[in-house]
Parts: structure tokens; C-alpha cells; sequence
């Protein structure tokens, strides 16, 4: 019997893939760094250490200046807050056009609401807040609270044991390889957001999903 549902984040409730990965490629750019697609596309989905670890090593590779990764992140930290603010934009552009309805039916037939994400509680929080779905979450966990996020399945393990519930009672909502295999790590049973975009590696989830409106669908 499922009693859950816990819900990743980035590319599942907002399609924040496009925009983060933009500003990273911008950066890059700016910087006079270039990396294959499929390289690059190895930020889709990953939690803030791998962006720092990925970062640090395109731009020693180009520069071999021995920056370590968190100055280079920091780099890119300093970039961003200045770029954003001559182009500001609002979590509530990139909303699922379906997570309102989607958990606020959960909620109405007594489900638990739980996200699991790789961005940090101060992000989550402030997303969460401005596309107002708060009032329909139970749990909320962080990737920073690991010593390694996703695809590491501790996310998930902590997760369960918040809402204490068993894997067979929840459903995890993901998009990305690192998220699947998280997902499935716990033997939490996992439906995939499709997205083509990024290359992941969705054969992993036990359903691929066109949209969220079929959770309610199935279960």
C-alpha cells in the first residue's frame, strides 16, 4: 500500500535544468572554457559538490592554474549574482504546470508529501515558498545534509525514516540518472519525469511519465 510520495526537485516540481545550465555555460564561456556536450550535460540532475568538482576540473584542464574547486565556484558564484541581477526571473516561470493539482489530490486522499533534493534547504525552501506549495509538504530533505548526495540512496534512506515509512510504501518522483539511481538504491519503487534533453539514463525507473498528472492516475 503507498503512502507517500516523495518528489525530487529540479526538473520534477520547476524545469530549472535549462536555466542553471545556462548560466553555467555562460560562464564557461566567459572564461574561454569549452566542454562537449556530453561532458557538460553531466551537470543536469547533480548536487552542488559534483558542480563544484565538474567546475574546478574544466577550468584546470583549460587554465592549469591550480585554482582548487571552491575557488573556482566561488568564480562562478560571483558571476551569477552579478549576471542575475540584469536578468532576474521567478521560480514561478518554470512551476509544473501540474504540482498544484498533483499534491494537493495527495493531500486530499491522506498521502504524505515528502521532496528530496540535491539543492540546499535555503534553496528548497525559497522555491517551495515563492511557487506556493508549502502548505502541501511534510518533509523536506536536503542533499547538503550528506557527506555525498545523489546518486548516493542516504537521501532517500533519511527520507523514509522521517516519514517513517517502509520503500514498498512510497513512490519517488525523479528525472535524472544520479536521481533514479538514488531512488532505486533505497528500493523505493520510481516513476521518471521524461525529459530527452539531458541524455539521462531513465530505463532505470520502474515508469517513465509524460507529466505528474499520471501519478494521481496510477495510483
Amino acid at each position: 500500500m503507498i503512502r507517500a510520495v516523495i518528489f525530487d526537485m529540479d526538473g520534477v516540481i520547476i524545469d530549472s535544468e535549462p536555466l542553471y545550465l545556462g548560466w553555467f555555460q555562460k560562464f564557461l564561456e566567459a572564461n574561454n572554457i569549452f566542454v562537449e556536450d556530453e561532458e557538460f550535460n553531466r551537470l543536469a540532475g547533480c548536487s552542488a559538490k559534483m558542480e563544484e568538482q565538474l567546475l574546478g576540473k574544466w577550468w584546470n584542464e583549460s587554465k592549469n592554474d591550480h585554482k582548487d574547486e571552491e575557488e573556482v565556484y566561488d568564480l562562478f558564484d560571483g558571476f551569477y549574482k552579478e549576471h542575475i541581477k540584469e536578468n532576474p526571473y521567478s521560480y514561478k516561470d518554470i512551476k509544473d504546470k501540474d504540482i498544484d493539482y498533483v499534491m494537493s489530490t495527495l493531500k486530499q486522499r491522506g498521502y504524505k508529501v515528502a521532496i528530496a533534493s540535491s539543492s540546499s534547504m535555503e534553496v528548497i525552501q525559497y522555491v517551495i515558498h515563492e511557487i506556493n506549495i508549502e502548505k502541501y509538504v511534510d518533509v523536506i530533505v536536503s542533499g547538503e545534509m550528506f557527506q555525498e548526495s545523489k546518486p548516493n540512496p542516504e537521501i532517500y534512506h533519511y527520507t523514509l525514516s522521517r516519514l517513517q515509512f517502509e520503500p514498498q510504501e512510497c513512490i519517488a518522483i525523479e528525472d535524472s540518472t544520479y536521481g533514479i539511481q538514488a531512488a532505486k538504491g533505497a528500493n523505493i519503487t520510481t516513476f521518471a519525469k521524461k525529459d530527452d534533453r539531458y541524455h539521462y539514463e531513465q530505463n532505470r525507473a520502474d515508469k517513465i511519465i509524460d507529466d505528474l498528472s499520471q501519478i494521481i492516475e496510477l495510483l
